[in-house]
């Protein structure tokens, strides 16, 4: 079945496709960015078809506008219109539609960059950046003021981290997980100490920051196999950045935390299954291209 399911793809993209565009060009008279410039679809299918357009075109430069997160949109729109043979007097909308479908594009294409560079800068111990952001997460979810005792000591297991130094849990997502974790509490505060209230559950409880560099780690690969899109091209902003991406992961953290109570489960243990079940929750809720993401979250 998977060889025939090969098989088809390959003969689907190199031979039917390029067949079928030019049918629908004689027909229409138009190319396909220019028909889905025009067509009636949802913001974000139409982003996404542009998208899979550029990366499936057999001309270089369009197949480079899909990946690129340093576009010039601008020089890009009038490049491509020339390539197309577009007039900008005769499809106004195309010039309007299409640029900004590409800055949708190049957004989501800098804000992974941009995480990738976060989640590869390693935490360090001599770096006083590092050493100031992580007391700062210590008094973020120590709301009773509460001093830090010490740089590396027990205490740090009172906010889900395995032992007595925080920085060896940050190996698998770097800063990207310690500013992640930061961002929850100062942006959404309510919603990340009921998290953290909750995960020292009696019955139910789970170490807040351990899962919390797991959602880091999850909504990374979320990120990068671009199933954000549907959700991130939806905004109504066209560029987008690295804060929306830390405003989903608060999103998700949350959800999973909400999951993990409502599938009581009987210990720890099962941990993996039900994070596997609610990732594909997730998966299944970002395939749809009017997704919301608790809606209800307020901004402190």
């Amino acid at each position: 079945m998977e060889l025939f399911y090969n098989w088809w793809t390959n003969l689907y993209f190199l031979l039917l496709r390029p067949m079928l565009k030019l049918l629908f060009k004689w027909v229409t008279g138009q190319c396909e960015l220019l028909r889905i410039t025009y067509s009636n679809s949802h913001q974000a299918d139409r982003v996404k078809r542009i998208e899979t357009s550029l990366r499936l075109s057999r001309n270089i430069e369009l197949q480079k506008c899909a990946d690129n997160s340093d576009l010039d949109v601008t020089v890009s729109v009038e490049r491509i219109q020339v390539v197309k043979n577009i007039t900008p007097t005769a499809h106004p909308q195309f010039q309007v539609s299409f640029k900004d479908s590409l800055q949708r594009i190049a957004a989501y294409n800098q804000i992974i960059v941009q995480a990738e560079n976060l989640r590869k800068t390693k935490f360090s111990s001599d770096n006083e950046d590092h050493e100031e952001k992580l007391t700062k997460l210590w008094h973020l979810y120590n709301a009773d003021g509460a001093v830090l005792p010490s740089r590396v000591g027990h205490h740090w297991t009172e906010i889900g981290f395995q032992g007595d130094d925080p920085a060896t849990d940050f190996r698998g997502m770097g800063l990207l997980g310690l500013e992640q974790l930061i961002f929850f509490a100062e942006i959404y505060p309510q919603q990340a100490l009921n998290v953290l209230s909750q995960s020292r559950h009696p019955q139910f409880g789970f170490s807040f920051a351990i899962v919390g560099i797991n959602m880091t780690e999850m909504c990374v690969t979320l990120l990068n196999k671009r199933q954000f899109r549907s959700y991130i091209y939806s905004f109504e902003k066209p560029d987008p950045g690295l804060t929306d991406f830390h405003r989903i992961y608060c999103h998700i953290f949350h959800g999973f935390a909400q999951y993990w109570l409502a599938e009581r489960p009987n210990s720890i243990m099962e941990f993996g299954r039900v994070r596997e079940d609610y990732l594909q929750k997730v998966r299944t809720l970002l395939s749809a291209d009017n997704t919301l993401l608790l809606s209800e979250f307020q901004q402190s």
